[in-house]
């Protein structure tokens, strides 16, 4: 009983073997690269064999229990091969020819994932753009066939910079003047500095009368009203402090470029010519903190960056007037440049250190001269100026929050629901925000 029942199922196996066999999806896949060959063995003699597409792959047979398979254009085609056996089938998949590493790559640790194939080009994985480069230049990507690069550059490529121009001006001036007058019944006589009289009227000590020295200036007069003798000194000291503090920040995909301006527009008169000859249009010119930046990243801890910041004031006092218009002119802090730095580190990219001194005397020609009493007959005045400006950049690789993660709080946000009662304005409120308000 035993006996026969083994026989039975061993009937079923091999009538239904063939058909599992041939039933198979597609068949073992074979992998031939480009301009190769790939032998396929058989355990029984070999009676036909058939491709796809002999474009792709080409078929030869061998000795009678093997098929050599030549890898000619890269893509994926059919081979069945006919056996006593039966037909079997087999996927063919030709592939891009595969280089030897070179000893540059090889030794190079970050290349390790690098793979250069002919028709292909370059693929793989690579930590950073430097990496990415050694590797185009170190394996010498073969010419034959169309060559592509499909390698993936594991890198972050958000880049926020941080920019920060701060700048110090300060001025000193020292002025000092005489006028010395004399006044009789019958005889009028002054001292005064160049262009500081306009007339003499009772030499009354007043700017328009001219018989101040120097303007805005501290005045010490002395004088003898019997004898008709008024003398008076001028003297002038000021000192000026400025500061200019930005932050601008600006943040950018590497390779692209991204500018902001926080300031705004003035307008020109422009004089037309042509038939529109006589007529004033108005163009509108730009101020304020710009910022410009391209930012390159090239690996984790390299970046290459492209940043123009400026920062312009409106400057009235060296402006001109055209048709009845008061046009300013401007102050402007300028810096265009392209640096490399690490993730968090600073550059200064700019420095300006500039002092001026101007030293002016007025005299009289020969009694200027005179020891002391030279004083009576000269002015002087003494000016410095000296700047200090510095511009700063940090660049920082960065990733957006979270999808459903807190963002901080935006400047100022304390005050959205600040609406106080008439009774609180009145008796409670003190004016005394704190300095944080609005950062």
């Amino acid at each position: 009983m035993k006996k026969n029942l083994r026989a039975w199922l061993l009937g079923i196996l091999v009538l239904f073997v063939p058909m599992l066999h041939a039933a198979a999806p597609g068949g073992p896949w074979i992998e031939v690269e480009q301009g190769f060959h790939k032998i396929i063995r058989t355990n029984s003699p070999i009676t036909r064999i058939a491709t796809g597409d002999p474009a792709i792959a080409d078929v030869n047979m061998g000795e009678i229990r093997e098929v050599l398979v030549n890898g000619k254009k890269i893509g994926v085609t059919g081979v069945t091969v006919w056996t006593g056996a039966g037909p079997t089938s087999y996927r063919v998949r030709v592939v891009g020819r595969a280089y030897p590493k070179s000893a540059a790559v090889a030794a190079d640790p970050e290349l390790g994932q690098a793979q250069v194939t002919a028709g292909v080009g370059l693929e793989g994985k690579l930590p950073s753009l430097m990496a990415h480069r050694r590797a185009k230049i170190a394996t010498q990507v073969a010419k034959e066939g169309e060559v592509t690069d499909t390698s993936d550059i594991l890198l972050e490529t958000q880049v926020l910079t941080e920019v920060k121009i701060a700048e110090v001006s300060r001025t000193t001036a020292r002025k000092f003047g005489l006028n010395l007058f004399k006044n009789t019944a019958n005889s009028l006589g002054g001292i005064s500095v160049p262009g500081s009289t306009t007339g003499i009227d009772d030499y009354a000590f007043q700017s328009s009368s001219g018989f101040t020295p120097l303007q805005s200036a501290f005045n010490i007069v002395v004088g003898n009203p019997n004898r008709g003798l008024v003398g008076l000194l001028s003297i002038l000291e000021g000192k000026g402090l400025a500061r200019t503090l930005a932050e601008p920040s600006l943040l950018a995909t590497s390779g692209q470029t991204a500018s902001y301006l926080v300031g705004g527009e003035f307008p020109i008169p422009v004089l037309q010519s042509g038939n529109s000859g006589g007529s004033i249009t108005v163009e509108y010119k730009e101020f304020g903190i710009r910022l410009s930046l391209t930012p390159t990243v090239l690996s984790r801890n390299r970046i290459a960056l492209k940043v123009a910041p400026e920062v312009s004031d409106l400057d009235f006092n060296t402006g001109i007037r055209s048709s009845g218009i008061a046009v300013p002119s401007l102050l402007v802090r300028r810096t265009d440049t392209s640096v490399e730095l690490g993730d968090g580190e600073s550059f200064v990219i700019s420095g300006l250190v500039s002092s001026s001194l101007k030293n002016n005397v007025d005299k009289v020609p020969w009694l200027g001269q005179v020891p002391i009493l030279g004083a009576f007959f000269r002015s002087s005045e003494l000016s410095r100026e000296e700047n200090e400006l510095i511009m700063l950049v940090t660049p920082r690789l960065v990733r957006p929050l979270a999808k459903g993660a807190q963002t901080p709080p935006l400047p100022g946000s304390k005050y959205d629901n600040y609406r106080p009662t008439a009774g609180q304005a009145i008796f409670e409120e003190t004016g005394e925000y704190d300095s944080g308000f609005g950062r």
